[in-house]
């Protein structure tokens, strides 16, 4: 083989390196904004409207001990607030599951040429 052919092999070997490296680095980049997008801004936005639940309960039990009335499960205040926090809870767990499958995703192979 001569000096030209060795010198062309290799510099295509390296090409071909360079391109599969780059997209392994962007398909790690997509991954990567696909979970922050999940966790910062799916996840938190539920867990701040969970927080205000919160809140609302908090206030409403105060509110009925201080007028001397005991609060009960049986209100549809509670009930209401108490249903939505647990359907929120069980979208943050499958957001979560959907972050882990994510995360064990791969780069395509590359194909040997």
């Amino acid at each position: 083989m001569t000096l030209m052919d060795e010198l062309k092999k290799k510099t295509e070997e390296g090409l071909k390196t360079l391109k599969e490296t780059a997209q392994d680095i962007a398909f790690n980049v997509e991954k990567q904004a696909k979970i922050g997008k999940k966790k910062y801004l799916d996840i938190a936005k539920l867990q701040r409207t969970i927080k205000k639940l919160y809140e609302e309960i908090g206030e409403y039990v105060y509110d009925q001990f201080t007028s001397g009335r005991t609060p009960t499960m049986d209100s549809p205040f509670l009930k209401e607030r108490i249903s939505t926090i647990t359907k929120l809870s069980i979208e943050i767990r499958e957001i979560e599951e959907e972050i882990e499958e994510i995360k064990k995703t791969t780069p395509p192979k590359h194909g040997e040429d």
